[in-house]
């Protein structure tokens, strides 16, 4: 990229963090965005041609999409995104841009422009955030590696490999500290490091047969069952789909991992091919906002599952 269209990331980067204290519901509403910056004007009017190039590029759209949906999953991580209609909103939003900068818009044009596609594309996004049914801010966040082992139940005790970690985060630390041990080991996530990890969906992701020997997910895959499962909505079965095609995917005697539990999911495993041991969480984690999920729920969460394949 030119040093132009890498200065424009960084001031479009900005605007992302001028909005991280507005709850997304009031974004999803319509509230008012920001003025754009001088800063954002003037880079805008100062390198028409070239800028204007790369906003009608597919690179564009693919880069202003990754960036939003990664900062809206950080605002709520249950939102399901429709990623080929939000890059075409990108595309859009960034090609009316483009036109935008025809001619030589003085500060005061160029900003009314900036505003009018700002507003044009938040309403595009709303409509998506609706449809993947988050409305309100559930922010997701990252463990340390020690705590992630604790709340899991594994303790020092060696992971029979190869190890996927599903919903591995954005820094993969698991899965970085299994390979320092040398452990085969290998996480998944939509925002995964691809240096040590694959980017995908746990919903699509082909998760093989008589693959792995471990499987874990530290309140990352078992939470959006949860979520989904109290929600009684249709990705509650896709869940419970998932969730079976990761048990088929062990090798026998390998183990999902996973915490919160899934009582209502475990209570119909078959005995003769699946054996599910509770472990209780640390004293410690059994904080109060652990006890009032449960209380929403109405059933037992707070442990970690360690489901084995016994043939």
């Amino acid at each position: 990229m030119s040093p132009e269209v890498l200065r424009l990331a960084a001031l479009f980067e900005e605007v992302l963090q001028a909005l991280a204290e507005v709850p997304l519901a009031e974004l999803v509403a319509g509230r008012a965005l920001p003025e754009p910056s001088a800063a954002l004007v003037e880079h805008l009017r100062a390198h028409r041609a070239t800028l204007a190039g790369w906003l009608r590029s597919p690179g564009c759209a693919e880069a202003l999409c990754v960036r939003l949906a990664r900062w809206l999953w950080s605002r709520n991580q249950y939102v399901r995104l429709d990623r080929a209609a939000l890059t075409a909103a990108c595309a859009r939003a960034a090609s009316e841009l483009a036109d935008e900068l025809a001619g030589e818009p003085d500060a005061k044009d160029m900003s009314e422009r900036l505003v009018r596609t700002g507003q044009e594309l938040q309403a595009r996004v709303a409509a998506l955030v609706r449809a993947g049914g988050g409305k309100t801010d559930v922010v997701c966040s990252e463990y340390a590696v020690t705590l992630q082992r604790d709340a899991l139940g594994l303790g020092d005790a060696p992971l029979t490999a190869p190890v996927l970690d599903v919903g591995c985060g954005r820094s993969a630390g698991f899965v970085r500290a299994l390979r320092a041990e040398g452990v085969a080991a290998t996480g998944l996530d939509r925002e995964a490091p691809e240096d040590v990890a694959l980017v995908g969906d746990w919903l699509t992701f082909p998760f093989g047969q008589d693959r792995w020997g471990t499987i874990v997910s530290h309140q990352a895959f078992s939470l959006h069952f949860v979520h989904q499962h109290l929600a009684q909505g249709p990705e509650a079965f896709a869940y419970a789909r998932v969730y079976m095609a990761m048990l088929r995917s062990l090798k026998p005697g390998g183990r999902l991992v996973y915490v919160p539990g899934l009582p209502f999911v475990e209570s119909m495993l078959p005995a003769k091919t699946y054996r599910c041991t509770k472990v209780p969480l640390p004293e410690a984690m059994l904080t109060e906002a652990v006890h009032a999920l449960e209380r929403a729920a109405g059933f037992e969460l707070a442990y970690a599952a360690h489901v084995e394949r016994l043939v």
